[in-house]
């Protein structure tokens, strides 16, 4: 029997258990502002396209002196889409950039008007330059005589590069031993891009790496940073050195400068800002350079609410689409979350299908964005819609759901979800997104990643597709993390909800997500993990940054404009390690590459011997 005493003390221990339970629940729910934008800032406090720097290729050369920014030669055809990614890189380092049709009018320009200040490196689209005048050759060997590093950002025809000796020599390539051949895999040497070394294999889809390739031997001085590997029949018996594998981009160490050689189309999409990244980072004994920091996990068209699509949904999963997302998706999306320590940006699609007679259910809506607001999310809006409804009509409709259920909430991000760019134009110009300053965009090639979709609004796109095998974007992210410390990982819910392909299904694709997320590098590089919205900030800071940098002794001295917040860069060092910093904060990616954290307008970097 228990005494009255016990019972008593019972009942109290009870009743204050069971208001800590209320109030904690009672405190959650009045502190939970969801229906406030907590990214909502003053937009005339931010930067806009208008305090961008951009690469000017003018012909302004007194600037050019004036300031004594370094500048990036780039010789071949203005419209190549190698010069593209050149003139890109250029604006996102912030040097100059001035461009030339062939190294013979390099030379004579600069004969006439001297020749252009702080050269940081010439880059030859060599692939567009007639070889049979030889001064184009000989003019190349005179600038490395003269100290200018070169990069060939491609390679002319195999038959060009048998004939021409000097060619050859300016190279490093020793002999062509297969004109054209297929290799097993594709080794990506450690230290050259940030992420260590890796293995790519034509077993599998791998985007941006070919297996197939002139197998050129280059001298035994050069350095190789990526090479192929044939089958060990195409090779024989005796051992081979790195330099005699088919080699794919390497560094031939002249007396007086550096060439560089990259042997494919690496350069002709968003991976060749960051191949010439890591070429100039090989170039000095440090290189520093800005990057966005910034990694971000998007679910695009989550949460969905309204019922659709039932019949298919009820015979797959036995759920409606309301069940999924409330019973299967989000408790997946929140230990990913807390798995990963992830940042999430969620696209909200009220509804899919604008047609049929089924409107969204307020009180789920209102339910997922407490919920998300839990878990510090944000929460943007999807331009998504089934049958080609007129993207007008359906943020017309989706405004008037907004003004019945959260008239207070104002988005700051959107996705495009396959919408063209004449479409988010003027979907950009609806009410319902008047307060919108970025723009999601899906995958693609386009080399410009990050950049001004208007004056005041960004577009950043996503470099992977989580639902597919993030192993054929490896070596187009690690180049994309190498150039901007930039990675963003898009979950598309309408795949699941309205599959294109009838095989699509979530158990598959949550653990290919999952699988990404833990094997290749999302997140784990040492970036930071941010919502689309604070990714925008970051975006906008990096745009509008300008700095100089010297070096005296074992001090580099960097100086800044003002941005309006820290600003992050990249440093890379050749045997040496960081010591102290004075204006800003450190932290080591890997051996030799540190992620700098600028918080003042002057920042003193104080390095010491790595041994």
């Amino acid at each position: 029997m228990i005494s009255r005493r016990n019972y008593f003390t019972i009942t109290i221990v009870m009743f204050i258990i069971f208001f800590l339970f209320q109030f904690s629940n009672v405190a959650l729910e009045s502190w939970n502002h969801y229906e406030e934008n907590s990214y909502i800032v003053d937009t005339a406090e931010i930067p806009d396209r208008s305090d961008a720097y951009g690469a000017e290729s003018a012909d302004n050369r007194e600037r050019f002196v004036a300031d004594g920014r370094e500048t990036v030669v780039y010789i071949g055809g203005e419209e190549e889409a190698v010069g593209e990614t050149v003139s890109i890189w250029a604006a996102y380092t912030k040097r100059n950039f001035l461009t030339y049709l062939s190294p013979e009018e390099y030379e004579e320009t600069a004969a006439q008007e001297g020749v252009p200040p702080a050269i940081a490196v010439i880059a030859v689209d060599a692939a567009g330059i007639d070889w049979s005048r030889q001064n184009n050759c000989d003019a190349l060997e005179r600038c490395v005589k003269a100290g200018i590093d070169l990069v060939f950002l491609n390679l002319p025809e195999v038959s060009v590069i048998k004939e021409n000796e000097g060619l050859r020599e300016l190279l490093g390539i020793e002999m062509t031993r297969a004109e054209r051949m297929a290799v097993t895999e594709v080794y990506l040497h450690e230290g050259f891009l940030l992420g260590g070394e890796a293995f790519y294999s034509p077993e599998g889809p791998v985007g941006g790496v070919a297996f197939t390739l002139p197998w050129y031997v280059v001298s035994g001085e050069s350095e190789i940073y990526m090479n192929g590997v044939p089958e060990k029949s195409d090779m024989g018996t005796e051992p081979v050195t790195d330099a005699e594998l088919p080699a794919v981009i390497w560094k031939r160490n002249a007396e007086t400068a550096s060439v560089f050689a990259v042997n494919g189309d690496y350069m002709e999409d968003s991976a060749g800002i960051g191949i010439l990244s890591a070429i100039s980072a090989k170039i000095s004994p440090y290189e520093i350079y800005p990057v966005i920091n910034a990694q971000n996990m998007i679910y695009a068209n989550y949460p969905g609410l309204t019922n659709e699509n039932e019949e298919f949904l009820m015979e797959r999963y036995s759920q409606s689409s309301e069940g999924i997302f409330q019973n299967v998706v989000w408790p997946e999306m929140v230990a990913v979350r807390r798995d990963n320590r992830l940042s999430l940006s969620c696209m909200l699609a009220p509804q899919f299908d604008y047609e049929d007679e089924k409107e969204p259910d307020g009180d789920q809506f209102q339910r997922y964005m407490k919920l998300l607001n839990e878990q510090s999310a944000e929460t943007g809006l999807s331009g998504a819609r089934v049958f080609k409804t007129p993207v007008e009509r359906k943020l017309k409709k989706d405004q008037e759901f907004m003004q019945k259920e959260l008239p207070t909430y104002r988005f700051t991000s959107f996705y495009a979800d396959g919408l063209t760019e004449d479409e988010v134009r003027s979907a950009l110009d609806e009410e319902l997104l008047d307060s919108v300053r970025t723009v999601v965009e899906d995958c693609s090639d386009n080399t410009e990643v990050i950049g001004y979709l208007s004056d005041y609004i960004t577009r950043q796109s996503a470099l992977i597709d989580g639902f597919e095998d993030a192993a054929q974007n490896d070596f187009r992210v690690r180049c994309l993390e190498t150039a901007l410390g930039y990675n963003s990982v898009l979950a598309d819910l309408k795949d699941i909800i309205y599959p294109e392909d009838s095989e699509t299904d979530w158990v598959f694709a949550s653990n290919t997500l999952r699988q990404n997320i833990q094997d290749y590098r999302i997140g784990k590089q040492g970036f930071d993990n941010t919502a689309v919205s604070e990714c925008d900030l970051r975006i906008r800071r990096f745009l509008a940054l300008d700095y100089k940098d010297s070096r005296e002794f074992n001090m580099i001295r960097l100086e800044l404009n003002d941005t309006g917040g820290p600003v992050w860069f990249v440093l890379r060092t050749d045997h040496e390690k960081i010591d102290s910093i004075e204006g800003g904060s450190w932290k080591e990616l890997e051996d030799g590459a540190y992620l700098i954290t600028a918080q003042e307008q002057e920042l003193v970097i104080t390095l010491k011997s790595a041994y």
